[in-house]
């Protein structure tokens, strides 16, 4: 079985990432889900964006000191000659998500305060339920605390690129893992797989990297270039 395919930060080969162009162009693909990162505004407001700040008329402004509305004011400075691209609201993500029947696929960034993503999660829940949204994080704290007051309900995954010692950790709190491709071995998707979790691949964009991990047996992989028709 083909691993489920996930859109990096929606489809962006013509559109800047993060976008809604963006997001709106993977919702049309056969994509099972749509991957994007949320940061918190200074009058805490979730949106969705890459780095910690934004880069717009050549001038870079941290995501933290500005508030939701001057966010949206702002062009984004990209390489893709996206015309007015500006920052998605969190909740136009979800709604293209809804919408198309895709499942979004959410990094929380950074360490927010846990009454933040508290909040955040109760109403991703009301608008669509916890069963169809995937949280991913590299940081451990936010996803243990997610597992420990929402149960088994919250789908987790734990982002790793290289520290292979939080393996451990992902296993302990049921997590499935989200691991670098370059990284992945059969023996850690076997022991993934012998505790009933599942293991994504990111990001891989190589077709030999894709073949590779379809014969080892992934179950989803995260990508900029591949939808399940690859």
């Amino acid at each position: 079985m083909k691993p489920l395919a996930i859109a990096h930060r929606g489809y962006h080969q013509k559109y800047f990432e993060n976008t809604k162009e963006a997001f709106i162009a993977a919702s049309k693909m056969d994509f099972y889900g749509i991957e994007t990162d949320i940061h918190l505004t200074k009058d805490l407001k979730w949106i969705t964006h890459h780095n910690d700040d934004i880069i717009s008329g050549g001038k870079n402004y941290f995501i933290k000191d500005l508030t939701y509305e001057q966010i949206m004011s702002m062009h984004l400075d990209n390489e893709q000659n996206h015309e007015n691209a500006t920052v998605c609201p969190f909740e136009d993500y979800l709604k293209i998500c809804k919408e198309s029947g895709k499942r979004p696929i959410i990094e929380i960034k950074n360490s927010p305060k846990w009454k933040h993503l508290k909040k955040l999660v109760r109403f991703v829940d009301e608008y669509m339920g916890l069963d169809n949204v995937t949280f991913i994080a590299f940081y451990p704290w936010p996803l243990g605390k997610l597992r420990l007051s929402f149960g088994k309900k919250v789908h987790l995954q734990h982002l790793i690129e290289k520290h292979t010692e939080l393996f451990g950790y992902a296993r302990k709190f049921k997590m499935d893992l989200d691991v670098k491709d370059e990284v992945l071995t059969e023996e850690i998707l076997n022991k993934f797989h012998k505790k009933g979790l599942k293991v994504n691949c990111w990001t891989v964009d190589d077709e030999n990297m894709l073949r590779k991990l379809e014969a080892m047996g992934v179950d989803y992989i995260t990508s900029n270039v591949f939808d399940q028709n690859a």
